[in-house]
């Protein structure tokens, strides 16, 4: 019923400090806190208000407890980090510390 990846439209339910759940068309959804923005959520409600309709994209889907696992982050590329944010390996290993180690060390 409801494809990993695909967009779809859900209506908030219940706020909690851990989430909002949410209200689909035949199924219950639920955006964890970490899916509302790679950035640090202090409250869920400056992303979402009950009441609200909102794009989101489906994670998971369990058939059987219909139920379906929510992204918010995913429909707002804003909110999410960009690949370049991510500390980046030089190649040099320590080397560069050791050296610089060595020199003070020496003299």
């Amino acid at each position: 019923m409801y494809e990993k990846g695909s967009k779809v439209i859900a209506k908030i339910k219940n706020i909690t400090p851990f989430g909002a759940f949410c209200e689909l068309k035949n199924a219950d959804g639920l955006i964890h806190i970490s899916e509302f923005s790679d950035f640090f959520v202090r409250d869920i409600k400056e992303f979402v208000n009950f009441g609200d309709n909102v794009e989101v994209e489906v994670l998971d889907f369990d058939p059987v407890k219909k139920q379906v696992k929510l992204s918010y982050k995913n429909c707002r590329p804003e909110l999410l980090k960009k690949n370049n944010s991510q500390i980046q390996e030089t190649g040099a290993g320590f080397q560069p510390l050791c050296e610089k180690i060595t020199s003070l060390t020496s003299k």
